[in-house]
């Protein structure tokens, strides 16, 4: 399965015949993200993607103030739009195939965190952001929240997937150590699908010089087998990016080719559930060919050898998922 996420592109744009002959001619799924002020807009696109034929999935995104992403920050508000999403679709006939929830620390955080990326600090430090206006909800209580959703469109008949961050891969089954410090409680949800966001070009980008191309394809390589062993089947990848997103700044990919390395090194790893980042990306650099064809028809590549950098950086996310999960 092959999926392009759409963020960035206006609806209209969506719709547009060469849009939609690009995605037909490349068998890929839209993962389409819907904010709150699209709601009324959304049923008449999901026609036309589906009169087109092209697979149409829901990704909902609240205000930036709310927190964009689902997390225990504000798991009522954001279950409330995800129901209003899905029967507005519901009762124009055109429910998704799949549900995407985003699952990342609020808005307010990831700006924070970017930013201390972009500059060149380093480490994780979200005790030091705060998420704004939307107080936490307990984590027992969120994913309780969330997870009703999740069973309730799975009745619907709609399947569901979750993005994650790379760091959720490391919580050994039925300890979720970085689940509770991101908020983001992944594994209570029971979703159908789970898709890690490992993106070369930010890995790269934002450690200014610390990590390579070499040693972010490698990294990538990591991520993509501990996936498997983590969910197996259920295991996707998201890579990338293309283009920048909600934080506008995101670090790129430089040319199609290294979209087709970090495809290849996925599939070589096991992995056929490959989701690209992102859509608006794609079509602002021409030729969008090009890039979605390093996607469809990436050519072989390996990895290389490991590197001391990834040696040390694998080694510190181990132990730091040892201290969380001796805290917890």
């Amino acid at each position: 399965m092959l999926r392009v996420y759409c963020e960035t592109v206006p609806f209209e744009e969506v719709v547009r015949a060469r849009t939609l002959g690009l995605l037909r001619r490349h068998d890929l799924e839209l993962v389409l993200a819907v904010r709150p002020w699209q709601s009324e807009a959304l049923p008449g696109v999901a026609r036309a993607l589906r009169e087109a034929g092209v697979g149409c999935s829901v990704w909902p995104m609240l205000a930036d103030e709310e927190g964009r992403w689902a997390s225990a920050h504000n798991a009522p508000s954001f279950v409330r739009f995800l129901r209003k999403t899905v029967d507005a679709l519901d009762a124009a006939g055109v429910l998704p195939r799949e549900v995407l929830l985003d699952l990342e620390p609020p808005f307010a955080h990831a700006r924070a965190l970017a930013a201390r990326g972009g500059s060149g600090h380093r480490g994780l430090d979200l005790a030091t952001t705060r998420p704004g206006r939307t107080p936490p909800v307990p984590m027992g209580v969120a994913s309780e929240e969330l997870g009703s959703a999740v069973r309730e469109l799975h009745v619907r008949g709609v399947s569901t997937a979750c993005a994650v961050w790379p760091l959720v891969a490391l919580d050994p089954p039925e300890m979720g150590g970085w689940q509770a410090l991101l908020g983001t409680p992944v594994d209570a949800l029971r979703t159908e699908r789970v898709s890690v966001m490992m993106y070369t070009s930010i890995l790269e980008g934002w450690s200014r010089g610390t990590i390579r191309r070499r040693d972010a394809k490698l990294l990538l390589g990591a991520a993509t087998a501990r996936a498997l062993r983590r969910w197996g089947k259920d295991a996707g990848m998201s890579i990338g990016c293309v283009g920048t997103g909600a934080l506008v700044d995101e670090p790129v990919y430089r040319d199609p080719s290294e979209l087709a390395e970090d495809a290849a090194l996925v599939r070589a790893a096991g992995c056929s559930d490959l989701s690209l980042f992102d859509l608006g990306g794609v079509l602002a650099r021409a030729p969008a060919e090009a890039w979605l064809d390093a996607l469809a028809h990436p050519t072989e590549h390996l990895a290389g050898r490991s590197s001391r950098r990834v040696y040390l950086a694998r080694k510190i996310s181990r132990f730091a998922t040892w201290v969380l999960g001796r805290r917890g």
